[in-house]
């Protein structure tokens, strides 16, 4: 059975928007995960119509198999979605990755593509091996025993110079020299820091939807970027140092990009609700008979007018962000929303009719302790008392490029055991939904890991789990350089308390 007329023919013909184009230069644009997940990228889809805009160039896609191992037996080659060639066929084998944890599905990718995953195993007969996304802004250095070039940065400015180079170059080493030294771009052969990163001017946003599929997470929303970067100053989060400056496009710039056809419309943006044209273009839309979809809304912004045109646009649950389980640490991570912020948004939900609040959070914070997840629990209850709420709670991994860098991960069994507190008390008040402890674990292992860490990830891609996580990375000798560091509520994150004995002493000790 042919994997291609099968299993994607049927994806291809349900899509509208898609590009199909035959050039000289072929170009994979893969994307290490299922058909789903990298269809609800947006970055994903702009490379993919900036690589077909340029001239000479011709870019297909290709995604990881939902059963990566039933595809394997089968002996057949990754085709392509447009056409269904090899996935290898081409000059150019581009991924866009947005998540540490695919760090495995990477290696997985190119040996399914038929390609030698590492480096320094492959030829100059095979294609030039690209990796770009938010995961290589946040820590690329996993990914240099795998990667010919990782690209840092934005997209709309890196790909024109890389066609041009494909365009130009008579060798590989030659290609290598037109890119070299260009923002953003980090050749692991060649250097050993990432260079600047790579900054789109707003001439070249808002970045919007090229397809749109009833088969994507999001399914048949036409995406568009509001704004790039954000205004504010949380401490933990990555969207002001990775996507920085701050650049907001203009309400008619958003509304011409979306095309007549569009039913569903998904805004993007860090912080939405700061936005200042939210509400003209989300009234605009809803007028035409759009629904809405939006990232979560600040607390501390959201007003009655705003939550009308959300719910006249479709949606049923509001969603926000409290990042933390109590005020002072919120105080802490400079997030800017208080208890009462919260509680308004609560009682605006309530009065306009939405079926519940989600309330997204992290827990396991340098300077927390139990009084914090007492006042999250007594908190929960009074928000439950006013709507239906969900709990998203997420395990705290400190990230480069914030103030965070060197926080201690709080440990497995410290965030097992508050999770298991919260879960008990809150069983009956609250729906909760949480990132597994471990699994955060070896987030924050590939997000401040080296290239040891790619390698360790090399030796388990087959059969990962968090033993064989455990493994790998005793076997390289991997340690935690952070764990001793002691966060205060009383110094500013990235401020350490001196200390002789590390309380997260924990380790591999999972």
């Amino acid at each position: 059975m042919s994997y291609w007329r099968n299993t994607l023919k049927p994806l291809l013909d349900a899509e509208q928007g898609t590009l199909f184009k035959q050039a000289p230069i072929r170009v994979t644009l893969a994307f290490p995960n299922r058909y789903g997940v990298g269809m609800a990228s947006l970055g994903y889809q702009v490379i993919y119509r900036m690589f077909n805009q340029e001239e000479g160039v011709a870019c297909e896609r290709a995604f990881l198999p939902d059963d990566v191992d039933a595809f394997e037996r089968t002996g057949q080659t990754l085709p392509t979605v447009e056409s269904g060639r090899a996935a290898a066929d081409c000059q150019l084998f581009a991924m866009s990755v947005s998540f540490e944890l695919d760090l495995t599905n990477i290696i997985r990718m190119l040996d399914v593509a038929g390609m030698a995953p590492l480096r320094g195993e492959r030829s100059d007969s095979d294609p030039v091996v690209m990796i770009g996304g938010p995961l290589t802004s946040s820590n690329p250095y996993p990914l240099t025993p795998f990667a010919d070039i990782i690209v840092i940065g934005d997209g709309e400015q890196i790909v024109p110079v890389v066609s041009e180079a494909l365009r130009e170059a008579a060798s590989r080493e030659d290609f290598y020299d037109l890119i070299d030294g260009m923002p953003g771009i980090f050749l692991p052969a060649r250097h050993s820091h990432e260079p600047q990163w790579a900054t789109a001017p707003k001439e070249l946003l808002p970045a919007y939807s090229q397809i749109v599929t009833p088969h994507s997470e999001l399914s048949n929303m036409f995406l568009v970027e509001a704004q790039r970067g954000c205004p504010r100053p949380c401490t933990f989060c990555l969207a002001r140092t990775m996507y920085g400056p701050n650049r907001n496009n203009q309400a008619q710039e958003l509304l011409d990009t979306i095309p007549d056809w569009v039913t569903k419309v998904g805004l993007v943006g860090a912080a939405l609700s700061d936005f200042p044209h939210t509400k003209y273009v989300g009234k605009t839309l809803t007028e035409r008979g759009i629904k809405l979809g939006v990232s979560s809304i600040r607390a501390d912004t959201v007003d009655a007018e705003l939550a009308e045109i959300l719910k006249a646009g479709g949606l049923r649950t509001f969603t926000v962000a409290s990042d933390a389980p109590s005020e002072r640490l919120r105080r802490w991570l400079k997030k800017g929303i208080t208890t009462e912020d919260l509680l308004k948004t609560a009682q605006i939900s309530r009065d306009l009719g939405f079926k519940g609040l989600k309330v997204y959070m992290m827990i396991g914070l340098g300077p927390e302790n139990d009084d914090d997840i007492s006042e999250l629990i007594a908190f929960t209850k009074e928000l439950a008392g006013i709507n239906r709420i969900a709990l998203g709670i997420s395990p705290f991994v400190p990230k480069r490029h914030t103030p965070h860098f060197a926080d201690p991960f709080a440990g497995v069994q410290t965030i097992e055991k508050r999770l298991k507190r919260i879960q008990k008390e809150l069983r009956t008040t609250a729906e909760l939904r949480n990132v597994s402890a471990k699994w955060a674990w070896v987030e924050n292992v590939i997000a401040r890991g080296g290239p040891e860490v790619g390698m360790a990830a090399y030796s388990l891609y087959r059969n990962e789990s968090i033993g064989a996580w455990k493994k790998a990375l005793e076997e390289i000798g991997w340690h935690d350089e952070f764990e001793a560091n002691t966060p205060s509520i009383g110094l500013p994150p990235g401020q350490y308390e001196p200390r002789e004995v590390s309380a997260h002493a924990q380790g591999l000790a999972i």
